[in-house]
């Protein structure tokens, strides 16, 4: 059984437990779920969840008894409860942590997708309205092109109007409610209120896409000023706190002081070969989760 297979008969064991959490599902968590356009129910989320951290939690603990019970193992702790209870606690608050912070942020990447494309699907609007098009034709138009986030939320519009029947004024005040960018929402509204009055919406379009070009600037210079937020976090917190650490462990051995239950071998050992490949695999999903626009 390949790891494929194992992954979708954990999710049907979740989605049982799921089904008895929907009947009175959250709904702060739908509503994130629905801006992330993740094909996936409140309650299998909650079981996900739950279901996860338990996991993780009973193998993290199995991986402490090994690592300081086990008559192999170079970290022979007396008590060792302690530090066997610490393997847990990190697995249940990493991983506790870890499914709204990909809610949250895979919510961040599509504001910032919606807003990085938002200039060019309005050009491009603007020029179908120039042409004659009605304004549903102009959505349905763009919702075939590729424009990421924002011809998947014009589909959710064409979804509405098709499928259950709305005018697409109901179907566009849905998007408004539901779209994680602002900016995004409060042109959705103009555009509203043009279709409801019938206006002007080739100027409109017009004029909106040139405005959106100075912000797509800033929207760059903020990403750019994130990544370096980042890699001034790792340099200065990671690297700084691993290099100090090494330093006092050698010069504690060299001075013969011992650190607590542990010996300097010991705690070097354990900081190479076990924090270290930890923290830095942590930092790199941190990175893969923030910087993905996949839902």
């Amino acid at each position: 059984m390949n790891a494929a297979s194992i992954l979708e008969q954990y999710k049907k064991y979740c989605y049982i437990i799921g089904r008895e959490l929907d009947r009175s599902p959250n709904p702060a968590i739908a509503r994130m779920l629905y801006q992330v356009d993740a094909e996936i129910t409140p309650g299998m989320f909650m079981s996900l969840w739950i279901s996860t951290t338990l996991l993780t939690a009973a193998g993290m603990l199995c991986a402490g008894l090994i690592l300081f019970t086990a008559p192999f193992s170079p970290f022979q702790i007396e008590p060792p409860l302690p530090y066997i209870l610490l393997f847990p606690a990190i697995g249940i608050g990493g991983v506790g942590i870890g499914f709204p912070f990909y809610l949250q942020t895979q919510i961040s990447n599509k504001k910032m997708d919606i807003e990085r494309k938002l200039p060019y699907a309005l050009s491009f609007m603007s020029i179908l309205a120039s042409s004659g098009a009605t304004p549903l034709d102009i959505l349905r138009r763009v919702a075939r092109e590729d424009y990421g986030h924002i011809s998947n939320e014009f589909k959710k519009v064409l979804f509405r109007t098709d499928v259950l029947g709305e005018d697409v004024v109901t179907a566009m005040h849905s998007l408004v409610n539901n779209t994680p960018s602002e900016l995004f929402r409060d042109i959705c509204i103009d555009i509203t209120n043009i279709i409801y009055s019938g206006g002007g919406l080739k100027g409109y379009l017009e004029g909106k896409s040139k405005e959106l070009m100075s912000i797509r600037r800033q929207i760059y210079k903020e990403f750019v000023d994130s990544l370096a937020v980042f890699g001034e976090g790792y340099l200065g917190g990671v690297v700084m706190i691993l290099t100090l650490s090494v330093l006092g462990i050698v010069i504690s051995g060299a001075l013969g002081i011992e650190l607590g239950p542990l010996t300097p071998t010991q705690m070097f050992d354990l900081l190479i070969y076990v924090l270290i490949p930890v923290i830095n695999l942590v930092f790199l999903q941190m990175l893969s989760v923030k910087y993905s626009t996949t839902p």
